[in-house]
């Protein structure tokens, strides 16, 4: 890795983009230059092309979500732990690889936090 991006990634914070127009959003938990794999219909993952670690992933149709979570949790001030979204995928996962990549980004995901 050159100086230049190491330096970059000393900066980087993990962070969730939200598009409405899209009606998706966009994780990142590490700077990685990446290339994305198709895991459902919803989600595709982003994976370094360097190391092979998961770095980030989009969800896509994420109103229907979020217009669902405050049926089956708790909602406050708005804001909605991103690891809850990975969480509600994670009984779908029809096979060992997704239920593994959703725990993983369930577990990458800590406290972020999404505000649509």
């Amino acid at each position: 890795m050159s100086e230049v991006f190491e330096g970059l990634a000393d900066k980087f914070s993990p962070y969730v983009e939200y598009s409405q127009e899209a009606d998706a959003i966009n994780v990142y938990f590490y700077p990685d230059a990446d290339y994305s794999r198709r895991l459902t219909d919803h989600v595709t993952l982003f994976i370094s092309i360097d190391t092979g670690r998961l770095v980030g992933c989009r969800i896509k149709g994420i109103a229907g979500i979020l217009e669902d979570l405050p049926n089956y949790i708790n909602v406050d001030d708005g804001e909605i732990k991103l690891r809850l979204i990975f969480w509600s995928f994670r009984g779908s996962a029809e096979t060992p690889e997704e239920r593994s990549a959703f725990n993983e980004l369930t577990q990458k995901a800590g406290d972020l936090v999404l505000s649509p």
